[in-house]
């Protein structure tokens, strides 16, 4: 039997230019979708809710991390399946959950798969898929998205905001255990991947439950350059600056924007949770990512 499916795009993104292929795609498939409008990120959230309240089995999106953190908040702990067609620059939920493979038309089909449970990450002002960055790669993070142009945009925005970068004092509770430190980079994850497709925590399984984190201690400048050209293979976990952790709640104490998904996510201090199963995901591997 066909699933109710609806489809959300990124009208801001590349996904526009993809979206005419992905319906006659699915219309061969003998799938009639419901084409959700949202010129606005807050649109995009109320079509999401909306197609959950009414039934839909599936809601596939379009585009890059963006869409998928908006549509994914309202999907949590609901029936609907999301299916990600990745269209964006950074498609780091879609590279961690083996959703980057093949060509369009491969990724149309994979929206139409069994679904998998994921975990997400909960606290923040809305749960997140792959991760909750804070310090220097959240102001990079924010550069990168003034930025016109492709994946590029995250290796310029780190060179130009290296300069700026001060290591900050933050405490980091894991499971009750506090530690105060001073810290370049502080990521709590639930999936490998950010700043489109580095291994930031190579080891993070969105199905175990726990959350990964990695922090960069008191780098300087030029170390911590060096560091982040390490991220693309993972390994930056064995530079001494860098240590790697493994818990079910993480409290992050200081001062500073947060961001989650490449997305806004409010300020510190914050508490962050995995959801056990929370969002299903259609075609999902968690052992399949996708590592070019």
């Amino acid at each position: 039997m066909t699933p109710h499916v609806a489809l959300l795009a990124n009208p801001a993104a590349r996904a526009g230019r993809d979206l005419d292929r992905v319906l006659q795609r699915l219309q061969a498939l003998g799938v009639a979708p419901d084409v959700l409008a949202a010129g606005s990120p807050a649109e995009a959230i109320a079509a999401a809710e909306k197609a959950v309240a009414d039934g839909t089995e599936r809601l596939v999106v379009v585009g890059g991390d963006g869409i998928v953190h908006l549509a994914a908040g309202a999907l949590a702990g609901s029936s609907t399946a999301l299916g990600i067609i990745a269209a964006g620059t950074g498609n780091d939920a879609a590279r961690a959950l083996g959703l980057l493979d093949g060509d369009l038309g491969t990724r149309v089909d994979r929206v139409l798969d069994e679904p998998t449970a994921i975990d997400m990450i909960s606290g923040g002002d809305r749960p997140a898929v792959t991760n909750v960055i804070i310090g220097f790669p959240a102001t990079v993070n924010e550069r990168a998205n003034r930025m016109r142009m492709g994946a590029a945009r995250y290796t310029v925005a780190t060179l130009l905001e290296i300069p700026r970068m001060r290591p900050q004092p933050y405490r980091l509770v894991l499971d009750g255990e506090a530690r105060d430190l001073h810290a370049a980079v502080v990521v709590v994850a639930n999936t490998a991947y950010f700043g489109a497709g580095m291994a930031i925590c190579p080891d993070a399984d969105p199905t175990d439950g726990l959350l990964d984190v990695c922090v960069v201690g008191d780098a300087g400048r030029v170390e911590l350059l060096r560091s982040f050209r390490l991220v693309n293979s993972g390994r930056h976990v064995d530079h001494p600056k860098v240590s790697m952790f493994r818990a079910g709640e993480v409290t992050v104490e200081g001062a500073g924007p947060i961001r989650a998904d490449g997305e806004p996510l409010g300020a510190l201090p914050v508490t962050l949770r995995p959801d056990r199963g929370a969002l299903l995901v259609a075609g999902a591997s968690a052992h399949r990512a996708h590592r070019g």
